[in-house]
């Protein structure tokens, strides 16, 4: 598919999801929207203020699964990095090109494999992490919530069916048996596996590198996991701050319960609509119609989710605004000298640095070629290799 159709199809979904929430927005009384918002107040500060808290966490768990001797990043360079990789998933369908961008602004301040090794292992905690968030939500609701069982239930089932899976082909990948079962898989009428070796592979490396972080560096590897407990409780944090102006009569205990319960239903609806950049519309329709089964007031729902909205926009905004930043200053930056770094035994050196030669990428350097601008060399494939400015961004 060519870039121009991916961009037209982007644009439908785009455009049918802002139709939605004009149509939504109108039929709830654009007045009685506006002042729902309005009651919200120095709360809007508060729950941005979790959202960048949350980013510094899972920033910090990012930072812990990198082996320092191999890093010249600084925590502030990270943070940038993240904050606008996160900024491009958050507007693009499917929420991937984040990955590149990141890699391509890390690319000349870690070194090239350690900074793939990192990236895998960070997205594997950090999906395993919300599925985790996503399960504990209708979990509590039932428990400690007087909701509708079935609605709480179906969203216990929703969050089953996307749980199960990864978990387990992770338990299978270290049995042995992942190979197997994905080929099996591939036979099941409906489900499309076109490369299962491929997708195997892929699991191997992501075993290969948890295992290797939590072997080598175990206290970083725990840091890790806690940093990301703490940034995935900050999503309930922010949406629990949302809803105390907007339901003034409920506890803040409940509060807190059914935000976790929201963050599900939200994270499942971001799965399932990952084709609508942003899941602009759906989100806040899914929202409304949720609150109506659970027997409150949809307008709640629905100024709730826009106050998230707003809130995206501008850490999207201020993503972007680092992105770009970061890729003028890159591009007005003459190439540093080559300075490949020793890999030990492996034959080879890694050059973490951009220049000509090597393309812009992250490079092997066998160790009888020259070291000048220019010099030829091996470039590893990897999501970092992509330049900065190619991305497909649909505001």
């Amino acid at each position: 598919m060519s870039r121009k159709i991916r961009r037209a199809i982007n644009g439908v979904f785009l455009a049918f999801g802002l139709v939605l929430l004009v149509l939504l927005i109108g039929r709830l009384d654009p007045a009685v929207v506006f002042e729902r918002l309005a009651s919200a107040g120095w709360y809007f500060p508060a729950a941005f203020l979790a959202y960048v808290l949350g980013l510094m966490a899972t920033t910090a768990a990012w930072r812990e699964l990198i082996d320092p001797a191999r890093s010249r990043a600084g925590f502030g360079r990270l943070l940038m990095a993240f904050w606008a990789g996160h900024a491009v998933n958050s507007i693009t369908p499917t929420g991937s090109m984040g990955e590149v961008l990141k890699g391509n602004i890390m690319a000349n301040r870690i070194d090239g494999d350690e900074l793939i090794a990192s990236l895998i292992t960070f997205n594997f905690m950090s999906t395993l992490s919300v599925q985790m968030l996503t399960l504990s939500g209708p979990i509590l609701a039932i428990s400690l919530l007087s909701l509708p069982a079935r609605v709480v239930g179906l969203l216990l089932g929703c969050a089953l069916a996307f749980f199960i899976p990864v978990a387990a082909l992770y338990i299978l990948l270290r049995l042995g048996a992942a190979k197997r079962f994905v080929a099996l898989l591939a036979k099941v009428p409906f489900v499309r596996i076109k490369d299962p070796d491929k997708l195997i592979a892929r699991a191997k490396l992501i075993d290969q590198s948890v295992l290797a972080c939590r072997k080598e560096r175990p206290q970083r590897f725990r840091r890790a996991a806690g940093w990301l407990v703490v940034a995935r409780l900050l999503q309930p944090i922010e949406l629990w701050i949302l809803l105390i102006p907007l339901l003034p009569d409920r506890d803040v205990g409940w509060l807190l319960v059914f935000a976790l319960l929201i963050q599900t239903a939200s994270q499942l609806v971001a799965w399932v609509m990952t084709f609508v950049p942003g899941q602009f519309g759906v989100a806040e329709g899914a929202t409304a119609v949720l609150f109506g089964w659970l027997g409150l007031v949809p307008l709640v729902g629905l100024s709730m989710e826009l106050l998230r909205r707003i809130r995206k926009i501008i850490g999207v905004a201020v993503g972007l605004a680092i992105g770009l930043a970061l890729s003028a200053s890159r591009a007005s930056t003459p190439s540093p000298a080559h300075e490949p770094i020793d890999q030990g035994s492996g034959g080879g050196r890694v050059c973490p640095r951009l220049r000509e030669g090597c393309g812009g990428r992250p490079c092997l350097q066998p160790r009888s070629r020259p070291t000048t601008p220019g010099s030829a060399c091996l470039t590893v494939q990897t999501a970092a290799a992509r330049p900065i400015l190619t991305l497909p961004i649909v505001v």
